[in-house]
């Protein structure tokens, strides 16, 4: 790695709006700012990105399409790029179900997150970022350029899964 990993664990109360756990609000705060420039895909309803999308037609996004489609419908370069989705496959099924949606193979497995992360990286700018949050801090990944700068592990206690938040900065384009 080019730079060192900045990693901090800290406490606080889960939310299913993950924008508005504080710490990950600080951390959009030093990182995106007022979202200009930044992209979306899985909105939900408190994204500070300029460009959004959910499938859920009641969240608050300029666009309402599968994830994918609306990575691929995207034209020029991004300053950064924010990627909540739902964090299993379990929770996908779930969110297509809601919207009336029958969620198939390609859905619920890797394919699901490698197709948007395929179709984002190379719409990202050189030294633009990725932050992603999930329950693994698997991130974009240096094969599609990208190098780790920091890890936050928001912990939730009892039997909640940490949010795990991955901050990646594009050094090169895909190999």
């Amino acid at each position: 790695m080019g730079t060192d990993v900045i990693m901090n664990r800290v406490w606080a109360t889960p939310s299913r709006w993950t924008f508005q756990i504080k710490p990950i609000a600080d951390l959009l705060t030093k990182y995106v700012g007022d979202g200009k420039g930044w992209v979306d895909p899985f909105a939900g309803q408190n994204s500070p990105a300029e460009f959004t999308n959910d499938i859920d037609i009641s969240a608050k996004a300029i666009c309402h399409l599968e994830a994918v489609d609306f990575c691929h419908r995207l034209e020029g370069t991004f300053k950064g790029v924010l990627i909540d989705p739902p964090y299993s496959y379990r929770q996908i099924s779930e969110h297509y179900k809601g919207q009336g949606i029958k969620a198939t193979y390609k859905d619920t497995s890797y394919n699901f997150y490698g197709r948007v992360y395929n179709e984002l990286s190379p719409k990202i700018e050189i030294g633009g970022l990725a932050i992603t949050f999930g329950w693994n801090s698997n991130g974009i990944g240096k094969v599609r350029g990208f190098e780790l700068i920091e890890i936050l592990l928001v912990a939730h206690g009892l039997h909640h899964n940490d949010t795990i938040v991955t901050v990646e900065r594009k050094i090169k384009e895909s190999e």
